[in-house]
């Protein structure tokens, strides 16, 4: 089977949910003989148009160059960015950009003849450019399925218009069939169908992670405390003083590693530097994702403490990796771990409890290799790549059957 993978954006970092996510779903197809390729925007007007990356072959489109242009205005500091809007981005951008990716994606489209084309997260700018395809070209656009990958967020238009991404996802929905990460994303999605009147098969699809890769090695600790992911508010990482120095004063020592990069970052770095705690962190930045798994199992215990998680596929990594897990008690990782059993939750805005919940860890190896064993049984049973391959393939060759 050929499959086209479609992202509206992919991290020009390569880090993010769905790009780990990505890299591994396609070595999988691969071992089972099925082609994959990916679509997305050029993120850089330096990008190649196409070009081999890990078991597939990605292919940036250009467009108008507003993903590209999206990411050079990112980069500026937060504070400059208002001034700096109308350098960037003209009124007319994402209407401009739909046209050109339209003419730009069915050529490839026609050229690779899919079977099937698999969107992820296509909330504002592919659900248009295929429903603009679909209208033109009609039966020759094979079935699309969406993934949706998040949950509702604010979005600012080129135009200034204030809006969510969830809001433009229903205004063009060229797809046979919706699946969401979790159940917390289902009732979102279902919430905005009412909302919009609109009628759509939602599917809960969990996503899987490869266990050969995510494995509990032999290793000596060299953390006390890990976490991996971007800096930004929505995983709660402005806690982490607060949450650091509260345990060095209970413990004497204490080693926390941090990996990723966000608009968190300096806020995080000057409390660091305030409350002497440079000697206690080690920030790795962007990691490549082979060294995740080799991170995670030098370290005791896994914090991510997000307030706001549609899924939590780092919790499941860590999880896979015995290493035991203090994540938030609401949304998507409520339906990972069950509390006191392979992880442990806790109110993601509750410094206290996070800090009781990681010492009572440190504190009890016993402990510590009883949930990270049965965290690794729950994601053997739940969580493993090849199983949720197994039910994706069933889920495509539903639709391509019902499209026949």
């Amino acid at each position: 089977m050929r499959i086209l993978h479609v992202c509206d954006s992919i991290n020009p970092a390569g880090i993010g949910g769905y790009e780990s996510y990505l890299h591994y779903l396609s070595l999988e197809f691969r071992k089972r003989e099925h082609d994959t390729e990916i679509v997305t925007q050029a993120s850089s007007r330096s990008l190649p148009l196409s070009e081999p990356q890990g078991p597939s072959e990605i292919h940036h489109l250009r467009g108008n160059l507003l993903e590209a242009r999206k990411w050079e205005f990112l980069a500026h500091p937060a504070e400059k960015r208002d001034s700096l809007v109308d350098e960037y981005f003209n009124q007319n951008d994402l209407e401009e950009n739909i046209e050109k990716l339209a003419a730009e994606l069915w050529q490839l489209i026609d050229k690779k003849q899919p079977h099937l084309i698999h969107c992820h997260s296509t909330y504002v700018v592919f659900n248009h450019v295929l429903t603009q395809i679909a209208a033109q070209y009609g039966n020759d656009l094979p079935p699309v399925i969406l993934t949706v990958h998040g949950l509702p967020k604010p979005l600012i238009l080129p135009s200034g218009e204030e809006t969510t991404d969830y809001e433009m996802l229903f205004r063009a929905l060229p797809f046979d069939l919706i699946l969401a990460v979790s159940d917390t994303v289902k009732t979102a999605l279902k919430k905005q169908a009412r909302k919009r009147g609109a009628i759509l098969p939602i599917k809960r699809q969990y996503l899987g992670i490869n266990l050969d890769v995510f494995n509990p090695q032999k290793t000596e600790e060299k953390w006390d405390l890990a976490y991996m992911g971007r800096l930004e508010d929505m995983k709660s990482v402005h806690l982490f003083p607060d949450v650091l120095s509260k345990l060095k004063a209970i413990r004497g020592v204490l080693r926390f590693v941090m990996t990723g990069e966000g608009s968190q970052k300096q806020f995080l770095f000057d409390e660091f530097k305030k409350r002497k705690l440079g000697n206690t962190v080690d920030h790795l930045g962007i990691i490549p994702a082979k060294e995740i798994p080799n991170i995670l199992n030098l370290s005791r215990v896994f914090l991510y403490p997000s307030k706001r998680e549609p899924f939590g596929l780092s919790i499941v990594e860590a999880m896979a990796c015995k290493t035991p897990v203090v994540t938030s008690n609401r949304y998507g990782p409520r339906e990972i771990i069950t509390a006191g059993v392979d992880g442990i939750m806790v109110d993601s805005a509750d410094t206290d409890a996070i800090v009781r919940a990681v010492n009572l860890l440190l504190e009890d190896a016993e402990l510590r290799e009883k949930i990270g064993q049965c965290a690794r049984n729950t994601v053997e049973k739940r969580f493993d790549i090849q199983h949720h391959v197994d039910s994706l393939l069933e889920t495509y060759h539903s639709v391509l059957r019902s499209a026949e």
